[in-house]
C-alpha cells in the first residue's frame, strides 16, 4: 500500500497528477474509519515513483498539495519522492518546498531530469527557498538534482544556503573506551584546534567548524547526557514515530544540505566557477561513510545499490559533480584539492586525537566500530591534551607538506576567479556583484569619515589607516568616474527646506541625529542602514563582510593603495578590492 509507482501508468500529466492525490487520499482516514487508520498504522511508510511521467507544473502542484495534507496528519512517513523527467521548472520548485518542508523522514528526492534553470530573479528566490526547505529535515541520504540546465548561479545559490546552515555535530564515541588507572572517569573538556572545536562531554567527542557557538555544544552535550539515560531514544533524528526501519545510533545533529551524505550535480551546466564554489563546501562536508551511522537504517534494494555506486567513486564523494563537460582542467583540479583538504583536515584531528600513535582514518570523525586499543589511545590523547592538541607537534616535513596543499588550493580557486573576472566581470557572481556596489556606494558616503563603524554591536576586525584629515565639505564628495558634476540649480534644490515640513529645532540641532562629517549631517549607521536596503536588502552580504565594506571604503589610504596598482589588469584589481574586504567567498 506505500509503494505508489506509476511509472508504466498509459496517462500521464494533469489526469495522472489526479489520479496520484487520489491514491494518497486513501491513506488519510476520515473520523470513524478505524479499518483505514489500522491499515495505515501498519504499512506507515510512502514511497512515491512517478519517473517520466509529464506530471508539468500544474500537475506537480496537485501532488505536492496531496502530499502536504498526508504529512500533516502525521500517520505517515513520506520517505521516497522521485519526480525525475517530469517537465518541472523553477516555478515548480515553490510547490516542491512546500511539501518537501513537512516531510521529516524524507530519505531521497530525485528530481534529475527536467527544465530546472535560473533565468529570472523570481526562479532564482524559488531555487533558494527550495533549498531551505532542508533545514530542518534529519534524515536524507540524497538530493539528486542532475541533468537541470542550472548553471553556476544555482551552485552559488547552494552555497549560499549551506553557508548559512548551523554546523552539525558527529559524536566522536568514548563510551566503551578502556579506563585506565590513573583516571576513573572521563572528564569534559573543551579545546579549540585547528580551525574546529572540540568539546569531551558524557563519553562523546564532538567536532565543528570552530566558529561555532559555545552554547550550541552545550545543548549537544546536555542531549548526550540524557541518551545515556534513555531520554531519548533512536527518534531523536526525526520528528514521527520510531520505526523499525531505524537502527539505534548514537546522538547526532544532523540537519540541512550539510547533513545529506549525496548531493549529486551531474550535467548541470556548471563552469569552473562552479567547481570554486564546490571548493568551499567539500572541506567541510562529512564523508558519506561519517553520516551512515547516525541516519535510519538503508533497506536493500534499488536506491541501497545505487548508493554503493556512488561510493565506488574515487573523486566527488559525497559531493558528486561528474559529467559536467564545461568545467575544464582546472576546475577539476580545484575539485581534487578540496578532497584532499578535507582528507588533510580529518588526518589532522585523527593525529590530534591519537598522538600520532594510532592509524589514520580518511574522515573527519570516527564511528564506534574501532578497537579497544585505538579507543586506548584517544582516552590517552585527552588526558595528555597539553601536547596532543598543539600543531607544533607534528614534524616539520608534515607541517610543510600540509600548508603547500592548502596554498595549492587558493592558488588554483584565485585562478580560477581572475580568469571569470576576465570574461565576465562582477555579474558572474551574485556576492561579487553586491559587494562592488556595496564599495562604490559606501566610498561615496563614508570617505573620510572617522567615527565608529559598528553593526549590532559588532566592530570591523580590518587593520586600515585612516587619513587624519577630515571632510572640509559635504560638496566634496568621492565622485564616479564619468559621473557627472552637480549644477549649482541641484545644489539649490538639494539643500532647500522642504515645504509644508515643520521640522523640530531642537531635534536639528541635536548632534545625536547629525555628523558634519556625512552628507545631509545624517549620522553614519543610518547611512549604513540607508547602504544595505539600497544595495544589498536580501542579505547577500554577511554581517562582517558589511563591516569590513564600511570600514574600507571610508579609509583614503586604502584609496592610494588601489591607486598603486593602476598599471594591473582590471580584473586582478577588482579580485584585490573584493579580497580586501573578505568578500570573494561566503563565510562558512
Amino acid at each position: 500500500m506505500g509503494k505508489l509507482t506509476y511509472v508504466n501508468r498509459k496517462i500521464a500529466g494533469v489526469k495522472l497528477a489526479q489520479s496520484i492525490q487520489r491514491d494518497i487520499q486513501k491513506r488519510i482516514p476520515k473520523i470513524g474509519e478505524e479499518k483505514k487508520l489500522a491499515a495505515v498504522q501498519r504499512d506507515p511508510v510512502v514511497e512515491l515513483d512517478a519517473t517520466g511521467r509529464q506530471l508539468g507544473e500544474d500537475g506537480i502542484a496537485i501532488v505536492c498539495d496531496a502530499l502536504y495534507e498526508l504529512a500533516e496528519t502525521g500517520l505517515s512517513r513520506i520517505e521516497e519522492l522521485n519526480f525525475s523527467g517530469n517537465e518541472l521548472t523553477a516555478s515548480s520548485l515553490r510547490h516542491l518546498r512546500r511539501a518537501v518542508s513537512v516531510c521529516p523522514d524524507l530519505r531521497d528526492l530525485d528530481i534529475s531530469n527536467n527544465n530546472i534553470s535560473l533565468d529570472t530573479v523570481e526562479d532564482l528566490e524559488n531555487w533558494v527557498g527550495f533549498l531551505e526547505s532542508f533545514v530542518n529535515l534529519k534524515c536524507v541520504r540524497r538530493l539528486e538534482i542532475s541533468h537541470n540546465p542550472l548553471g553556476d548561479f544555482a551552485v552559488e545559490a547552494f552555497f549560499q544556503v549551506y553557508a548559512l546552515e548551523h554546523p552539525i555535530f558527529i559524536p566522536y564515541d568514548f563510551g566503551n573506551a578502556r579506563k585506565s588507572n590513573a583516571v576513573d572517569e572521563l572528564t569534559d573538556v573543551n579545546y579549540s584546534v585547528e580551525g574546529f572545536d572540540i568539546r569531551s562531554s558524557g563519553g562523546h567527542l564532538y567536532l565543528a567548524p570552530h566558529n561555532t557557538q559555545a552554547s550550541d555544544l552545550d545543548n549537544l552535550a546536555e542531549s548526550s547526557r540524557k541518551a545515556s539515560i534513555g531520554t531519548i531514544g533512536s527518534s531523536h533524528l526525526s520528528s514521527s514515530p520510531p520505526s523499525s526501519l531505524d537502527a539505534p545510533r548514537d546522538p547526532a545533529d544532523i540537519h540541512g544540505l550539510r547533513g545529506i551524505p549525496y548531493v549529486v550535480m551531474s550535467n548541470i551546466g556548471a563552469t569552473d566557477l562552479s567547481a570554486m564554489w564546490m571548493s568551499y563546501v567539500i572541506p567541510e562536508h562529512p564523508l558519506p561513510s561519517d553520516l551512515h551511522p547516525h541516519l535510519p537504517s538503508l533497506k536493500e534494494g534499488p536506491f541501497a545499490a545505487t548508493l554503493r555506486k556512488y561510493d565506488g567513486l574515487t573523486s566527488c564523494r559525497g559531493i558528486i559533480m561528474t559529467e559536467n563537460p564545461l568545467v575544464t582542467a582546472l576546475g577539476l583540479t580545484v575539485l581534487k584539492e578540496a578532497e584532499e583538504r578535507r582528507d588533510e583536515d580529518a588526518a589532522t584531528i585523527e593525529e590530534l586525537m591519537t598522538n600520532g600513535q594510532g592509524r589514520r582514518r580518511s574522515s573527519v570523525v570516527s564511528d564506534t566500530g574501532c578497537d579497544e586499543g585505538r579507543r586506548e589511545n584517544r582516552r590517552n590523547s585527552i588526558q595528555d591534551r597539553d601536547d596532543s592538541f598543539n600543531a607544533s607537534s607534528f614534524p616539520s616535513k608534515s607541517r610543510k607538506a600540509l600548508n603547500d596543499s592548502r596554498y595549492s588550493l587558493d592558488r588554483s580557486r584565485a585562478r580560477i576567479q581572475l580568469n571569470v573576472l576576465k570574461a565576465q566581470g562582477v555579474k558572474a557572481s551574485l556576492l561579487w556583484k553586491r559587494v562592488m556596489r556595496l564599495v562604490v556606494v559606501s566610498r561615496a558616503i563614508l570617505v573620510d569619515y572617522a567615527g565608529p563603524i559598528v553593526i549590532d554591536g559588532y566592530e570591523s576586525t580590518l587593520k586600515i589607516e585612516l587619513k587624519s584629515s577630515q571632510r572640509t565639505s559635504v560638496d566634496s564628495t568621492f565622485k564616479l568616474e564619468n559621473s557627472p558634476a552637480v549644477s549649482p540649480a541641484a545644489k539649490e534644490s538639494i539643500n532647500a527646506k522642504p515645504k509644508g515640513v515643520k521640522l523640530d529645532p531642537k531635534l536639528s540641532e541635536s548632534k545625536v541625529y547629525q555628523d558634519p562629517q556625512l552628507p545631509g549631517k545624517l549620522p553614519a549607521d543610518i547611512w549604513m542602514k540607508i547602504i544595505i536596503l539600497a544595495e544589498d536588502n536580501d542579505g547577500v552580504t554577511s554581517r562582517n563582510q558589511r563591516l569590513n565594506i564600511f570600514h574600507w571604503s571610508r579609509s583614503r589610504v586604502s584609496l592610494a593603495t588601489g591607486l598603486e596598482h593602476l598599471s594591473e589588469a582590471t580584473e586582478t584589481q577588482i579580485r584585490r578590492v573584493i579580497g580586501k574586504v573578505k568578500g570573494l567567498t561566503y563565510e562558512l
